[in-house]
């Protein structure tokens, strides 16, 4: 596995933006919080969730492969007190676009 990082042949700005999908599309699967506690988060502009990336395949630009990445999401210790899981790990199949600001995702779950 590999980084998702400017060594993988993406740039800066491609790689935020397969981030920010990402990151989008996986919050809308997590469970919420108590309101009282996302508000909280809210106005202090802080998310109850860690996200680390990794590159599953290495990344050909002239390929018109998918791109694979793997997100491990985990709940920060002090939210654990919500009896929430804990941890979800997602594997997305991101394909590049003309347009850097379109990249088609997908996703699933993986078995835990």
């Amino acid at each position: 596995m590999h980084r998702l990082d400017t060594t993988c042949r993406l740039s800066t700005k491609q790689i935020d933006i397969i981030k920010y999908k990402i990151k989008r599309a996986v919050s809308l699967r997590l469970p919420a919080l108590p309101e009282n506690v996302e508000m909280m988060l809210f106005f202090q502009g802080r998310d109850a969730w860690t996200y680390s990336w990794r590159l599953l395949d290495q990344i050909d630009q002239n390929s018109q492969r998918p791109i694979s990445v793997e997100v491990d999401v985990k709940l920060k210790k002090e939210f654990l007190q919500t009896q929430l899981r804990a941890r979800y790990t997602f594997v997305c199949q991101v394909r590049l676009q003309p347009d850097v600001y379109e990249p088609k995702i997908s996703m699933h779950e993986k078995a835990v």
